[in-house]
């Protein structure tokens, strides 16, 4: 009823300003009367609102003190989408919203956390702009600190912003190695308990080796063979895991100029073998096999 009643109101100002127009040009020398404005709260409910203003609106009740945790929560959802759109994204910086987004890292609320975090990283993944202005921002070093957040699910989208801010960006990587960023992940995969995170772990640690063949170094001293050793130990029953563990195994061998203790790598030969006969036919493939178990030799 209400969208009928502002297509009535859109027309009768259309039809009066066509007369206005038609009565202007007819008399000559007159004055020419000015065009009646349109109610902007009209032209919304008409043509809808932008984006940047949904955006904004989502952002103001998520800093409301008044607002309740349903309202926040549909609001960070609602901005979360609206910033799957890379320009979006970078509007985040022009329309100076960093600042209070990463505030709410530090929210006593964990679910808020969550989101930020989450929004964080939707943001910043393939988008190197937001990743410049993330980091201009401190932002990096605020989910570092989240991933040794209480609550599972923080540190599980505090990956998921750390992967996005660092991953084919040059600056945020090389401050997270400064931060000593590969030490809290190790820290992590030996801490860890849940499957899904130290899923994603292993996974950005993989990532980052191709990016940045020059970590192994770091990573060798970190003793990143013993911490996968670990895993494929404790948890050889996941088979994504272990697909993971042993991928990250191989790309790490094949990127470090660092020597590996030969009784290191032999620790950890059996358990490679152990992962080949229960899931052979299921991960890697056959040259995969054969290479990790020549560089395990």
């Amino acid at each position: 009823m209400s969208q009928q009643k502002s297509l009535n109101e859109l027309l009768k100002w259309s039809i009066i300003n066509q007369a206005t127009e038609s009565e202007d040009a007819s008399a000559e020398g007159a004055s020419t009367k000015p065009m009646e404005k349109l109610d902007p709260e009209l032209i919304d409910a008409i043509l809808g609102k932008s984006e940047s203003q949904m955006m904004l609106e989502a952002l103001t009740v998520i800093k409301n003190p008044q607002a309740s945790v349903d309202e926040k929560d549909l609001a960070w959802e609602d901005f979360e989408m609206l910033i799957e759109q890379i320009d979006n994204a970078s509007n985040i910086e022009n329309m100076k919203m960093w600042p209070p987004i990463l505030e709410e890292l530090k929210n006593s609320n964990p679910k808020f956390r969550e989101q930020a975090a989450w929004v964080c990283g939707t943001a910043t993944q393939n988008n190197p702009k937001a990743q410049a202005a993330f980091l201009k921002e401190k932002g990096l070093p605020l989910v570092i600190e989240l991933l040794s957040d209480p609550e599972t699910y923080v540190r599980a989208k505090a990956i998921y912003a750390l992967s996005g801010a660092i991953k084919h960006f040059e600056p945020a990587l090389e401050e997270f190695k400064n931060m000593d960023g590969y030490k809290t992940l190790i820290t992590l995969l030996k801490t860890e308990t849940d499957i899904p995170l130290l899923r994603k772990t292993v996974f950005l640690i993989n990532t980052l080796l191709i990016q940045d063949p020059a970590s192994s170094k770091q990573l060798a001293e970190l003793e990143l063979v013993h911490t996968l050793h670990a895993v494929l130990t404790q948890h050889m029953d996941d088979e994504d895991l272990i697909e993971k563990s042993l991928v990250t195994l191989r790309t790490f061998l094949d990127v470090t100029s660092s020597p590996i203790h030969p009784m290191t790598l032999a620790s950890i030969r059996p358990k490679m073998l152990e992962a080949k006969e229960r899931y052979s036919q299921h991960i890697l493939d056959s040259e995969s096999w054969s290479d990790l178990e020549k560089k395990l030799a």
